[in-house]
């Protein structure tokens, strides 16, 4: 194998997954290193197998971590995701997925419905205004208020006289003091349509995450979210380290870097161009030669802190979150012996409709003994994304956290996983619904400020957010910010014309395009 790369890459998690595929398709020479013997680190997609032994390596150094149940029968035909999200329907994200050719390579279908736990029950949350005229619960009064508040987020609001000094107050509170909403329904909105984590979450984020949903709902249909299959980011992932691979990348997966360092010209044994010279050298378990490259790519948990304090690190766009960055989320995945067909309040949605990819979010303070301050996620998923066999089903449960908690992800949690098993119908609930449930804590890699005079060619990506459905576009923002420096770095970008201005391209077109890249999502 040849040992010079332009870039090294670090870790599969989906920011460095899609960045090794851009720099490839640009035609960077590429190797793609993890020290898990699969695709997808954090974001993961495992069968129920492959998760218990994930339990059993954390457990050596985290004993807060717990399992519970037997592992059942068919445990390969389960796709579990160790980081749960959606895609919103237009986006940085998608317009990767599609762009890449990555869409080619999985399959999507639209989320069902988003519902909130009220009051000891699910309610069905209005996406647009025909489920506002159509719901029962609001009197008309409301219905207008609330139609009155859409048209004013999805228009261009950032210079509307009901923003003015509004721009760092709670959403909950603007919508109350502004548009005159009901509790209910200003909870509903804060929570289940600007999916805001927290309670004092500013409302101009909010607001442009409420106008970029509201603008994907009819791409698809009348979701403004897609699922992916088997399991979702970690299978995308995957697609993408293919679309790397197709391109030339080369790929070594479960083994470990047991050294990094710079390199020192005088010690290379063939020295190349001055002007290509291999600025690092990286030695991997079981492979006899160094490995240099020109630019090193990771993931700040795989660095050495010696070269952490050393690299660029690629922050976040704030406007991509728009909320404070959480400190670490508490997470539950949980097997269910029967299909989910989780009720909700049928007099709000005039529909009986079922579907087994559900979004149901706690409101804080929602639930007896939940969180206070904090919104909790419940994503379902079951045969119909190909995640569980036939009669199954799984929920993911996901609290993000400010600080550091002195309780662990299940005694935070089981009061949630507890509260949902009580709303499946009666005749479940007399069965043994619970086949088994992982719970543990995934500490986020501080995203700190990079030093002044970094090491040329050294980037570090942050852990991806656990933002439910924002989580996807950040990675392709960050990703794509990542690109771009380690273009830089290696004295080349990749341009086009753009509107008559030059500008560097993320995902170029290529000459020799393959038949069918670049086509729509694949369902």
């Amino acid at each position: 194998m040849d040992n010079h790369f332009d870039v090294i890459v670090l870790g599969t998690g989906l920011i460095e997954s899609i960045t090794a595929a851009a720099l490839s398709k640009a035609g960077f020479k590429v190797a793609h290193i993890d020290p898990n013997p699969y695709y997808g680190a954090d974001e993961a997609s495992l069968s129920l197998d492959e998760l218990v032994q994930w339990v059993n390596r954390r457990q050596e150094h985290d004993r807060s971590i717990t399992h519970y149940g037997e592992l059942p029968p068919h445990a390969r035909q389960y796709s579990v995701s160790l980081g749960p999200s959606v895609i919103p329907s237009i986006g940085p994200f998608i317009s990767s997925l599609i762009a890449s050719g990555v869409s080619r390579y999985g399959s999507f279908k639209l989320l069902g419905r988003v519902v909130i736990y009220d009051g000891g029950m699910l309610k069905d949350v209005p996406q647009s205004k025909d489920d506002i005229f159509q719901s029962k619960a609001m009197s008309l009064l409301e219905k207008r208020r609330v139609t009155r508040f859409l048209m004013f987020a999805a228009g261009d609001f950032e210079n509307s006289k009901e923003l003015h000094g509004q721009e760092n107050s709670p959403l909950l509170d603007f919508l109350h003091r502004i548009f005159l909403l009901s509790e209910a329904t200003a909870r509903a909105i804060t929570y289940a349509l600007g999916y805001c984590s927290f309670i004092a979450e500013k409302t101009l984020p909010a607001l442009h995450r409420i106008r970029a949903y509201l603008k994907a709902s009819g791409r698809y249909g009348p979701s403004s979210f897609l699922v992916g299959y088997h399991g979702g980011s970690g299978e995308i992932a995957q697609g993408f380290c293919r679309a790397a691979a197709v391109r030339g990348g080369v790929y070594i997966l479960g083994r470990s870097v047991t050294s990094l360092s710079s390199v020192d010209p005088a010690e290379l044994e063939n020295p190349v161009l001055t002007s290509d010279l291999p600025r690092f050298a990286i030695e991997v378990d079981d492979l006899p030669d160094r490995l240099h490259c020109r630019c090193l790519l990771s993931s700040t948990s795989l660095l050495p802190g010696h070269f952490r304090t050393l690299a660029d690190v690629i922050r976040p766009s704030i406007s991509s979150y728009g909320s404070p960055r959480p400190f670490a989320v508490a997470r539950c995945i949980a097997v269910v012996d029967g299909p989910i067909t989780l009720p909700w309040d049928i007099e709000d949605s005039g529909t009986s409709e079922v579907s087994d990819s559900l979004l149901l979010v706690f409101p804080p303070g929602s639930l007896h003994g939940g969180s206070a301050t904090s919104a909790v996620h419940v994503m379902t998923a079951g045969p119909g994304t190909m995640s569980a066999p036939s009669g199954k089903g799984i929920l993911y449960i996901s609290m993000p956290l400010l600080t550091n908690s002195v309780h662990s992800a299940e005694i935070l949690l089981r009061p949630y996983l507890t509260a949902v098993l009580l709303l499946f119908p009666a005749e479940q609930q007399q069965q043994k619904t619970l086949i088994c449930s992982t719970f543990y804590m995934q500490e986020l890699n501080s995203c700190t400020a990079s030093t002044s005079d970094p090491l040329v060619g050294l980037l570090a990506v942050p852990s991806l957010t656990p933002h439910t459905t924002q989580g996807v576009d950040e990675a392709a923002i960050v990703a794509e910010a990542t690109f771009r420096k380690a273009a830089s770095s290696l004295n080349r970008e990749i341009k086009e014309m753009n509107q008559g201005c030059e500008q560097t391209v993320f995902w170029p077109v290529l000459a020799e395009m393959e038949e069918g890249e670049g086509d729509d999502m694949h369902w």
